[in-house]
């Protein structure tokens, strides 16, 4: 029976418990349970029929159930196969992603009583809030007094228990959503990759992906989506522009560009042109300048000259190795001279368009009718399935967990012993967010006179004028979509910067051009790392490098579980 579980929390370090939980059936919504102690939670545990619990952001939750475990004498055990009475076992990453746990409460032959317990998060990453409005759900996310006192065996008013019962019946009529379609997997990526499989035959996808045994070779190319601030306009107020976004890149560019499948043919040295393995990785080493007026495309990873965050603009007279797929050397090659260049070695690969193609387009038409038939859960539900498979290709082998144990009842971890397992296959990953890189790059390029800001599938430009350079389609997958126009901003950082303005309005987008010029002064904040919470200290006036804004809410791990503290959130200069 899956179940979706809640804790409330007191607020006081010196005096850190469960004072409410919440447990409602996947599925069968109005089949609610509640309680004010954790002993009560295990009880219910423990009387649950073996049942799955998903808790959203298990994170927080799953540590007051560690502390107890402990306390109450369970041991942990890294193998699952070593369950057994009064044991668990959990999956927590060496970065401190929490993904399951599992409880054996008695085990005596084959019967067995226990909970498996896994992160909803990771197979919905949006808050419940966010989830509650994507899904078009018949409640949102409510509101309580966190910091009021309630002692141990505090009462349930009603409006706390509808605020605990709406949280927990939110989560569970999404994924309802996803149990429907199949998807029960452990992760967003994972249900993407199992749907893409049954999408275009398990068998093809065998033979077009083998598991590469070059995979650490490969891996060095690979890297994450362009983000870029021209420094020009750092911290500097700007007037009127427009932002454009790529309608869904990271689908678009499975469906559409050209991608390595098969086995992967090493070379030495420079690679030398080969129509049937067109694509390649290599390797090699120069030094290099940015040429004038030029976007950067570099950065340096594991160099301990450089900042590995920021894109560069010469490698300091340097010989520096590279690692790069043809995608980025062509870019590497237009926007900069390079110098003293020394080819080591490489990896190249067959490539075809359309590969991925049926995958993409199937969750498309679903996206396409969906938004016709005004269906938001299964709307919300396309827009993940497409943008979560292509990290699965990238899946890394190397793997470490984190063991937890308890200290004066505070939760604290080990690293485990070092795991492989088997990666999917790295080059697919590497080339979706190389040519997502070009697209961006390229865009920004084209518009250079104009260029603020990039980040991943987005372009901020100074001036209301619709580029021309580009191809602008509210829906088409692949083009531009004119998606926002302000009439002020300013940037300080990567994911920092605010925007007045709205939307464009349909007639604007029909025609292709700014209508009206009286422009709202409603502020757009994005800030990472900064809450909701703390967007009313936000203004135009302070918003500037070296601010810092109160009341982030920062987890800090005490007695009987985790406290949420209230700090100040800082952007640095």
């Amino acid at each position: 029976m899956p179940l979706v579980a809640d804790f409330e929390t007191t607020t006081d370090q010196n005096d850190c418990r469960v004072w409410a939980w919440g447990v409602t059936e996947i599925g069968n919504p109005g089949n609610f349970h509640y309680g004010n102690s954790l002993d009560g939670f295990i009880d219910f545990c423990k009387c649950s029929d073996n049942a799955t619990i998903y808790f959203h952001n298990e994170k927080f939750d799953g540590t007051f159930i560690m502390v107890w475990l402990f306390q109450h004498g369970f041991l942990h055990v890294i193998d699952r196969r070593d369950l057994d009475s009064n044991t668990f076992t959990t999956l927590i990453s060496d970065k401190g992603q929490f993904y399951s746990m599992e409880i054996m409460f008695a085990k005596k032959n084959k019967e067995c009583v226990k909970v498996i317990i896994y992160d909803s998060l990771k197979i919905l990453p949006f808050s419940v809030a966010e989830i509650a409005k994507g899904f078009n759900l018949p409640m949102k996310k409510g509101d309580i007094d966190y910091e009021k006192f309630r002692p141990i065996g505090h009462e349930l008013d009603q409006e706390e228990l509808d605020y605990l019962q709406n949280d927990v019946v939110i989560i569970a009529m999404a994924l309802h959503v996803l149990f429907a379609q199949g998807l029960n997997k452990m992760t967003a990526g994972s249900n993407a990759l199992h749907d893409l499989k049954e999408t275009i035959g398990n068998k093809n996808f065998e033979q077009w992906f083998p598991i590469p045994a070059y995979d650490h070779d490969v891996r060095q190319s690979y890297k994450g989506g362009f983000t870029y601030l021209n420094p020009k306009y750092a911290d500097v107020d700007i007037a009127a522009g427009i932002v454009l976004d790529v309608n869904s890149l990271y689908p678009w560019v499975m469906a559409t560009k050209l991608l390595p499948y098969g086995e992967g043919i090493y070379f030495n040295g420079e690679y030398q042109q080969d129509d049937l393995y067109p694509l390649y990785i290599t390797m090699f080493r120069c030094n290099f300048e940015l040429k004038k007026n030029h976007i950067p495309t570099i950065q340096l990873k594991n160099n301990l000259s450089f900042v590995p965050t920021e894109y560069l603009t010469s490698s300091n007279g340097e010989d520096v190795a590279l690692c790069l797929t043809s995608v980025d050397y062509e870019l590497f090659k237009k926007h900069y001279n390079i110098y003293n260049i020394e080819f080591f070695s490489g990896w190249k690969f067959k490539a075809a368009r359309g590969l991925l193609a049926p995958y993409i387009y199937k969750w498309y038409d679903i996206k396409t009718r969906s938004k016709l038939d005004g269906n938001k859960a299964m709307y919300t539900l396309s827009k993940l399935m497409q943008n979560s498979s292509y990290g699965k290709f990238a899946l890394n082998p190397n793997v470490r967990s984190k063991i937890p144990y308890c200290e004066n009842g505070v939760i604290k971890y080990v690293l485990g012993p070092k795991e492989t397992r088997k990666p999917v296959y790295i080059p697919m990953g590497t080339f979706i967010t190389a040519w997502a890189r070009y697209t961006t790059i390229t865009a920004a390029q084209k518009n250079y006179k104009r260029f603020i800001y990039a980040d991943t599938d987005s372009l901020h430009l100074q001036g209301t004028e619709i580029p021309a350079s580009l191809g602008i389609d509210n829906t088409e997958l692949g083009k531009w979509k004119w998606e926002y126009v302000f009439s002020k901003a300013r940037y300080l950082r990567q994911k920092s910067y605010i925007e007045y303005g709205r939307e464009p309005l349909k007639e604007e987008q029909e025609k292709m051009q700014l209508i009206y010029n009286d422009l709202p002064e409603d502020m757009k904040i994005t800030v990472a790392g900064l809450p909701e919470r703390c967007y009313k200290y936000v203004t135009w006036e302070n918003f500037h490098p070296g601010i810092s804004y109160p009341d982030k809410l920062q987890q800090k791990a005490v007695p009987g579980g985790i406290v949420l503290q209230k700090v100040a959130f800082s952007i640095n200069k």
